[in-house]
């Protein structure tokens, strides 16, 4: 924890920011605080020096808030309590208050990871809170943090055998952003094999998530109507866009979906033998299958990787996470080249596929049918 707290002091010493995201909180914050829908791609008329710090990031109207109503309360609050300060004040709290979420993840890891070994649990705790990549999205203010450390939180009560609050504490977690849903999600499958458990944790997961879409209905339809209608596939510094420089966008799409489908029916078939290395496998399948994925995705999918630390596919997340540091360049520059491109999404995934088969060659060899025959010699000893 010390470590990870020093280590964000000294992002949030660094003079460059890459990322307006925290612009985009305060604006909705204060839409909020004003009785504007950030959900509604509204015109905003009322200014102050905020507003137009705001504005000027992202343009107006603003672009549709896709965060759910909690982070909105929690922005709401941030921007009453610090907004008279000034808008630096409130930058300055948002970005902070995401460097203690990543700092509490440490301890909240280890909770989590109570069944497992205490390799993998300091693993954890470590892999987390002191990933660069992890570090950096933090200290720009991104709320996906929020997300994992609720996610965690959840599996450590779930550890504790509060199956019934942990599970309810990940479904109500997309009330801060969606992907949560996914960890309600991972919690019911991995409870399946024991039904006593299974039933509570699904209980749970259905009521928080049941709950979460009541009260994020403004959320959904302003998702509805303002995004989705909208939207486009624009794939970009993913395995997606690197093969589409150079193939068909269709089959660019096709052999990622085929590659991530792979590593999911992998994760799956080890699963089924109650194998927790599928947990990383079924992470780099969600990975693989984003069109483009930013540096603080990295969030969501860290805890997978200790999941089953020192897998081939526990590998490739902890290597993704670091390489897409490389995403932030076109940001400070002009676009990246498909040589970075594929350092980025392609190397991991290479360096996964050559210790997955380094280590099936081992395996091979060292079944007993394999070995190669010991002469039995008989060896004199001195008295």
């Amino acid at each position: 924890m010390v470590g990870s707290a020093l280590a964000c002091v000294a992002a949030l010493a660094f003079p460059v920011v890459f990322s307006s995201d925290a612009y985009a909180y305060a604006g909705y914050g204060f839409m909020a605080l004003h009785g504007i829908s950030p959900y509604a791609h509204a015109y905003v008329s009322l200014r102050d020096p905020l507003m137009n710090a705001v504005l000027w990031q992202w343009g107006n109207p603003p672009p549709v808030c896709v965060y759910g109503p909690a982070f909105v309360w929690f922005a709401q609050g941030i921007v009453a309590l610090f907004g008279p300060l000034g808008p630096a004040a409130t930058l300055w709290a948002f970005r902070i208050a995401a460097c203690i979420a990543l700092v509490a993840c440490a301890p909240l890891a280890y909770a989590a990871f109570v069944k497992l070994p205490e390799r993998t649990r300091l693993a954890a705790a470590a892999g987390i809170a002191l990933n660069p990549i992890a570090i950096w999205s933090c200290a720009e203010g991104h709320n996906d943090v929020f997300v994992l450390a609720l996610a965690l939180a959840g599996f450590a009560l779930i550890a504790r055998s509060r199956l019934f609050a942990g599970a309810l504490l990940l479904g109500l977690s997309p009330l801060v952003k969606l992907p949560g849903l996914l960890a309600a999600v991972a919690a019911v499958l991995g409870s399946w094999s024991d039904r006593s458990r299974f039933w509570r944790v699904a209980t749970g997961a259905l009521a928080g998530a049941a709950l979460s879409a009541i009260v994020a209905w403004p959320q959904l339809a302003g998702l509805r109507l303002h995004v989705v209608s909208a939207g486009h596939y624009f794939p970009q510094f993913s395995l997606q866009y690197i093969m589409s420089s150079f193939l068909p966008e269709r089959a660019a799409i096709g052999i990622a979906v085929i590659l991530a489908f792979a590593c999911a029916i992998a994760g799956w078939v080890h699963l089924t033998k109650r194998n927790l290395a599928g947990v990383p496998w079924i992470a780099l399948a969600i990975w693989i299958a984003i069109p483009n994925p930013y540096p603080w995705y990295a969030l969501w999918i860290l805890p997978a990787a200790f999941v089953a630390w020192e897998t081939p596919a526990a590998w490739a997340i902890v290597a993704l996470t670091l390489c897409t540091v490389v995403r932030y360049y076109p940001d400070a520059t002009t676009d990246l080249s498909t040589g970075l491109n594929l350092a980025i999404a392609g190397l991991p995934l290479a360096m996964a596929l050559i210790i997955f088969i380094e280590r099936s060659k081992r395996s091979r060899w060292d079944r007993r049918e394999n070995r190669m025959p010991v002469p039995d010699l008989a060896i004199s000893r001195s008295p």
